[in-house]
C-alpha cells in the first residue's frame, strides 16, 4: 500500500527540511493507512488486541523538504507469532528519501499475545512476507 503524505511546516526545522524524528510520524501514518485497509484499530480492539512498538529504525538517503509530497510504501517484512515487522520505503518521485522499519508486538492485558487473524490472513498473500515465527 502506498500513502501520499505532504511535508508540513510543523515537521520542518529552520532550514525547511523535515526533522529526523518526524520520519517516524510518517511511517506511523502510513501504517495506520495499511491497518485501516484491514479493518483498523477498531477491529483490532474488537479482538481484544493492541499493537505496541518494540523496535524502530530509519535509514536516511535524501532530505525531505517543506512542500514535498512523499510516497510511503508499507509492506509487511516479517510476520511472527506475536509480532509483525513493517518496512516503509519513502520516496519523492523516483528519489529514495528513507527506508524505515518498525516491529509491532501484539499485546492483550499487557502481555505478548498471538497476532489476530485479521493481520495474519492479510499478510499471508503479501509478496515477500517472511512468516518465520
Amino acid at each position: 500500500m502506498i500513502s501520499h503524505l505532504p511535508v508540513r511546516p510543523r515537521h520542518c526545522d529552520a532550514q525547511a527540511m523535515m526533522h529526523a524524528t518526524r520520519y517516524y510520524e510518517y511511517f506511523e501514518d502510513a501504517f495506520l493507512d495499511w491497518l485501516g485497509a484491514r479493518g483498523g484499530y477498531e477491529r483490532l480492539r474488537q479482538e481484544g488486541a493492541d499493537l505496541v512498538v518494540k523496535v524502530s529504525g530509519c535509514e536516511h538517503h535524501a532530505p525531505a523538504r517543506l512542500g514535498d509530497v512523499l510516497a510511503v510504501e508499507t509492506v509487511p517484512a516479517r510476520v511472527g507469532s506475536t509480532s509483525i515487522t513493517m518496512t516503509f520505503t519513502m520516496r519523492r518521485g523516483e528519489e529514495l528519501v528513507a527506508v524505515g522499519t518498525i516491529t509491532y508486538v501484539c499485546v492483550r492485558g499487557g502481555r505478548p499475545s498471538p497476532l489476530p487473524g485479521m493481520l495474519v490472513q492479510s499478510t499471508r498473500l503479501a509478496p515477500g512476507s517472511d512468516r518465520t515465527r
